[in-house]
């Protein structure tokens, strides 16, 4: 029998409480997540053969490098996985500067399952949300 891989989900957070939080969702819904607590921390991990995350899940707000920042550097980097940035700052202009760095999805906290799984899956250019991503 053979068995579906499950997506992978890499998070990154500076507050370790979102971070937990994020990673036990995505692993409530069936994806596989990994947890960084800077976008340093995330990127250094890429650079020594860490895990390509199908989907990044992105905190807009952090020290030392900012999810904008961190979205850049992929970018030019030619990350190949799709970005979705979360964050409590409702400002239009936030969202323009993310999508414009090439986010695929700018989400507002706090963010349910069933919103996530649909960012994911319009992230990832898939029809159904919880069918397409619990059997990718």
């Amino acid at each position: 029998m053979m068995t579906t891989p499950r997506l992978s989900i890499a998070i990154v957070d500076d507050e370790e409480c979102v971070r937990v939080g994020m990673r036990r969702l995505c692993n409530a819904l069936g994806l596989m997540a990994a947890a960084y607590g800077s976008g340093l921390e995330f990127i250094d991990s890429l650079d020594a053969g860490g895990m390509h995350p199908d989907c990044l899940l992105l905190d807009a707000h952090m020290p030392d490098m900012t999810g904008l920042e961190v979205q850049q550097h992929l970018v030019t980097r030619s990350a190949r996985f799709p970005t979705i940035v979360y964050t409590a700052d409702d400002a239009p202009e936030a969202q323009a500067r993310y999508l414009a760095a090439g986010a695929a999805e700018y989400l507002r906290k706090p963010i349910g399952g069933d919103e996530l799984l649909a960012a994911i899956a319009r992230a990832l250019g898939t029809d159904s949300p919880v069918s397409a991503i619990r059997d990718f």
